[in-house]
């Protein structure tokens, strides 16, 4: 049921109450199985959206038996194949239909970067874990210290679109305000490519990433991180599970502490860097009254402090130099952020399930830069500066409900998903700039930068906005076998209301209203030896946040795709194999206004196709030898602008590559071998056009990584290695304004397990 309540600015919003249907539902249920086989959860078991089940997914049978006595017996939780993992591999996902699946039965592009590939790549940002995955552009606008993850899908901007953590919407925006990811409080990453609002809602035509969080198991982790790297970056970092002794409580504790330098360094001041600091911690428990039912409170706390600032300047001539537009004395992102969220799940018996997932999660920032406003036509390389400062305030309120059942009727095998979700994002913005005093920011000579002259934080409020998306959507699934054959069915209905209110004039206050279906249909044929050939049709619906250069608010965004593809799954290997080819359109999306000149602001163009393949290998070729192998090809042009048709976006490659691979000399059989291992990888990024009449490009860049590792009992050791022979390259050029990609990183870990 729904209860309708009028907001203070006259807006309807929508909230479900099925959590005391639920609750209810919970509590006076008397159902329970006692396991008869005891077996570990693994991290690696634990599904995309983090849940676990524990009855058999493979089979959709239950090994259980009835037990009459209403006393709980003392049970050790069994999950059997749910989001299975082995090294590198993941074999199933519940981030595509929210019901957990196996990979090669989803009618769409996943991939799965696993905790065991992170940790052997030694990923130290949330961009880092997708490097070596298809479709998927990262850090397009270089190295970013203040923590934003840059990322491009199939071609299309998801910076803003894609964050989703534990089957929820992470996505709220700000002027500079968004919600970060810590890796190590990660314990898998999924990769939807393509049009998935149909089952998530705020999913975009380019697709979704989902993060997994570490929650607490059976097994408990138990380990303390010492690293230090280059730019004299160190941390600290833990991770302590514990487990009732009847096993009904589970409890686990990350946390991780930074303190580092940067690669961002100041010409003229004696290596003067930018510092960045974070601190993180995450709690979670897990209790589960009877092996029918499991609810997880989470919680997490990140502070990020960064000095960091990417905006060099362009030379007259338009080349790259070392001078920076902001000043290490001024330039602030500071950012606090926190969550609490908790997921429910219940069956009811060997059909019914039901499970709710609730999210509450805000952030709060404080951030000071300077940017470029033009060079004087007597003094060519001297640059006029101007100073802004935001405070920024985001909220989002995430609750999703949903039934599932399993049965049959006749020969087809059904699961069917029914459920709704509410998504509300606030965002409170006051934008600063100028002076009330005066006071000139400090020009800067291209031939000579000077730092460190004292620079107030500016006083004049040119804006003061408040933004809020309320969306409720209802959806319905059914994943439907036949002998071989599996058909995916999806639909869902979109309703979403939007205020934006300009305190400092009211009379641009804006209200719309807007609705929308999408659907999602796929079919998938499973051969006997691990081959399964698909065809899918998705499309997608999206509110947009934020406001264009004029202050007014942006359209929502629709989009659809064709898909055809092929993956294969060894039968008793261990490896996936995927090629997709797919054609997929969008509207109404934002590109960087070209009359902004700090770079900001942003303006909804028309139409846009992508088009293209990708390929996918994540496999053990031999015996201790892993291999990550990925390859993409795009063809993105604009379709209706009438002043860019035909041209590709900017940032947008039209062909990558990569691959890693990694091996354990330990099954060598050689006793001063064991323990270590080496791997290894290389990644290419196609050249990118600068402008949108795809004018000049800046040219394409290879980069090489590298890792090798020990490990004796509790003790690890890995040294890794990104971009190892220090290639200095344009990520891209945005406007003018050139981006520096990452240097060379090299960091030692210290692992000890206990």
């Amino acid at each position: 049921m729904q209860k309708k309540i009028t907001t203070s600015l006259g807006l309807p919003t929508y909230r479900l109450f099925p959590s005391i249907l639920f609750i209810a539902c919970v509590t006076t249920s008397n159902h329970s199985f006692a396991q008869t086989k005891q077996t570990e959860v693994q991290n690696s078991t634990a599904a995309s959206d983090g849940k676990i089940d524990s009855r058999d997914q493979d089979s959709g049978k239950t090994d259980t038996k009835r037990t009459a006595d209403s006393t709980l017996p003392t049970v050790v939780i069994e999950a059997k194949n749910t989001g299975e993992a082995i090294g590198n591999v993941a074999k199933r996902s519940i981030t595509a239909t929210k019901t957990d699946t196996p990979i090669i039965e989803i009618p769409q592009s996943i991939s799965v970067v696993t905790r065991n590939e992170m940790d052997m790549r030694s990923v130290q940002n949330f961009t880092e874990a997708l490097r070596y995955v298809p479709g998927v552009t990262v850090d397009q606008f270089g190295f970013q210290g203040q923590g934003f993850e840059y990322l491009m899908m199939r071609g299309f901007n998801a910076l803003n679109t894609a964050n989703f953590r534990d089957g929820l919407s992470n996505s709220a925006v700000g002027f500079f305000s968004r919600f970060i990811t810590e890796t190590y409080g990660v314990e898998r990453v999924d990769v939807l490519r393509g049009p998935s609002s149909v089952v998530f809602g705020r999913g975009d035509a380019g697709g979704i990433v989902n993060r997994v969080t570490k929650r607490p198991s059976a097994t408990p982790i138990r380990e303390i991180e010492f690293q230090y790297g280059n730019f004299d970056r160190k941390r600290i970092a833990a991770d302590i599970g514990a487990v009732s002794k009847d096993g009904t409580f589970m409890f686990r504790l990350v946390t991780a502490a930074l303190d580092s330098d940067s690669q961002t360094r100041y010409p003229n001041t004696g290596g003067d860097r930018a510092h960045n600091e974070r601190f993180y911690i995450a709690p979670s428990i897990t209790w589960r009254p009877t092996v029918d039912t499991t609810i997880t409170l989470m919680g997490d706390v990140l502070n990020n402090r960064s000095g960091s600032s990417p905006f060099y300047i362009a030379s007259p001539s338009g080349g790259f130099t070392n001078v920076l537009q902001s000043d290490p004395k001024f330039t602030k992102y500071n950012t606090n952020q926190s969550s609490f969220s908790y997921q429910l799940e219940h069956h009811f018996n060997d059909i019914f399930t039901v499970r709710q997932n609730f999210r509450f999660a805000q952030q709060v920032g404080r951030f000071q830069d300077l940017f470029q406003t033009f060079n004087p036509l007597d003094r060519p390389t001297l640059v006029e500066r101007s100073a802004y400062a935001t405070n920024e305030r985001l909220n989002q309120i995430v609750l999703d409900t949903h039934a599932q059942a399993k049965f049959n009727t006749g020969p087809l095998n059904h699961t069917v998903l029914l459920g709704a979700d509410w998504n509300q994002t606030n965002l409170s913005l006051k934008f600063f700039q100028g002076y009330n005093n005066g006071f000139t920011v400090p020009n800067i000579d291209l031939l000579n930068p000077v730092y460190g002259t004292p620079i107030p934080r500016p006083d004049v409020l040119l804006q003061n906005a408040k933004q809020t998306i309320d969306q409720l959507g209802f959806y319905i699934q059914d994943q439907l076998r036949y002998d071989n054959w599996i058909l995916t069915l999806s639909g869902r209905y979109d309703r979403i209301n939007t205020s934006n209110a300009d305190r400092l004039d009211p009379i641009l206050s804006t209200k719309s209203n807007d609705s929308a279906f999408t659907g999602r249909g796929g079919l998938t044929y499973l051969f006997s030896n691990g081959i399964a050939p698909y065809f899918s049709y998705a499309q997608s619906f999206l509110p947009q946040t934020g406001f264009s250069s004029t202050g007014t608010p942006f359209d929502p965004t629709r989009g659809s795709q064709f898909e055809a593809g092929i993956k294969y799954q060894p039968v008793g290997g261990k490896g996936l194999y995927t090629v997709a080819f797919f054609d997929l359109t969008k509207n109404n999306t934002l590109t960087r206004d070209p009359t902004n000149l700090n770079g900001f602001g942003f303006v909804q163009t028309g139409e846009i196709r992508s088009r293209g393949v990708e390929l996918e290998a994540r496999t053990e070729l031999l015996h201790g030898l892993n291999a990550i192998g990925s390859f993409t090809y795009m063809d993105v042009d604009n379709l209706k602008d009438t002043e860019f048709k035909g041209k590709r976006p900017l940032q947008v490659p039209s062909t990558m590559t990569s691959g890693w691979l990694d091996y354990s000399f330990g099954v060598l059989g050689i006793d001063w071998l064991r323990g270590f291992g080496l791997g290894g990888g290389v990644r290419y990024v196609g050249k990118t056009f600068n402008e949108e009449t795809n004018t000049t490009t800046t040219p394409s860049f290879t980069l090489f990584d590298a890792s090798l590792r020990y490990e004796k009992g509790p003790v690890l050791f890995n040294i890794n290695a990104s971009n190892i022979f220090n290639n200095h390259y344009i990520a891209s050029t945005n406007f003018g304004r050139p981006y520096l990609g990452a240097e060379r990183t090299i960091i030692g870990t210290l692992t000890f397990r206990f």
